[in-house]
């Protein structure tokens, strides 16, 4: 069976974002918030269902899951397998987007519900900060730490540290709730078509006795053998490894136009030193093997 990439946004969406999956969105949820007992959630309102038609270059609108629970909450999933400029500030102005549209006008600001920002990334945000595959953040006073307010909360999960923990100390992975979703999420590699069937045989092993588990790998089977899902899929995958290759192609030539420049520095700098010592522009040019025109021009420079 060749099932598809989950970390792409449109499979993502189909699974996690359609109404008629609800019970598998809210297991899902309830497990990345660690939510039991009288705190898991039980009911959710889809707020953006449709699926944007895909066209040949891929091209569609943001495929994100935003979701109304029972308890009043808003919570928007992202999802994005490319690393993107200015994430975290991007993450906030998607809250604070999500946040003030709760308000109609008249109401009082007390109305506003708690709203969660859950983002699923295929690469460290803080790569210095932490190497822990799940964060959570909140607004705290910075020497006594009590909350400015319980209405913000944003959750970060890096499926590539996710990756790295779950071969180094499995174990210990497993102790945590959202691990079979995240392993699901990480077991298909779109960019090798490839599937880790080591992690498929822990996904079908929890089927065997976790309920949701085993509906969401028998809905993320249907969606895979469907043609035209697939080729929805196909066509946006190419998209996204094209806009991948634009941007290592952009950061490479970054790259030598940096090291152009450092040279020129250097020459530049070399070309002063020498001259300050009393060389003359022709003795100057004779040791770097250059024109004497193009020593005089970065002097005047």
């Amino acid at each position: 069976m060749q099932y598809l990439d989950l970390k792409m946004d449109f499979m993502f969406k189909q699974l996690f974002g359609h109404p008629s999956r609800k019970s598998i969105t809210m297991a899902f949820l309830n497990a990345l918030l660690h939510r039991t007992g009288d705190d898991r959630i039980v009911d959710v309102q889809f707020e953006n269902t449709e699926l944007t038609k895909e066209t040949e270059d891929g091209k569609t609108g943001r495929l994100d899951v935003i979701v109304r629970t029972n308890r009043g909450e808003r919570i928007h999933v992202e999802i994005q397998i490319i690393s993107q400029y200015g994430m975290p500030e991007r993450l906030l102005y998607y809250w604070a987007r999500l946040f003030s549209s709760s308000l109609s006008k008249g109401e009082r600001y007390d109305t506003l519900p708690p709203t969660i920002m859950i983002a699923i990334l295929n690469y460290p945000l803080f790569p210095h900060e932490t190497d822990r595959f799940h964060t959570v953040f909140h607004i705290r006073e910075d020497e006594e730490q009590f909350l400015w307010s319980e209405h913000l909360e944003f959750h970060v999960l890096d499926l590539s540290q996710f990756m790295v923990k779950w071969k180094k100390y499995r174990r210990e992975v497993k102790q945590s709730p959202e691990w079979p979703w995240l392993t699901m999420l990480s077991a298909v590699d779109s960019r090798t078509k490839r599937i880790d069937e080591d992690m498929f045989r822990e996904l079908e092993g929890i089927a065997m006795t976790e309920q949701d588990i085993l509906e969401a790998l028998e809905e993320w089977q249907s969606l895979s053998v469907d043609p035209e899902n697939r080729y929805a899929y196909e066509m946006r995958l190419k998209w996204l490894l094209d806009q991948l290759s634009n941007i290592r192609s952009s950061r490479e030539e970054g790259l030598k136009e940096g090291l152009k420049k450092g040279r020129e520095e250097g020459i530049k700098e070399t070309i002063r030193k020498m001259s300050e010592k009393g060389m003359s522009v022709a003795e100057i040019a004779h040791i770097l093997d250059m024109t004497e025109e193009d020593v005089q021009e970065r002097l005047s420079e």
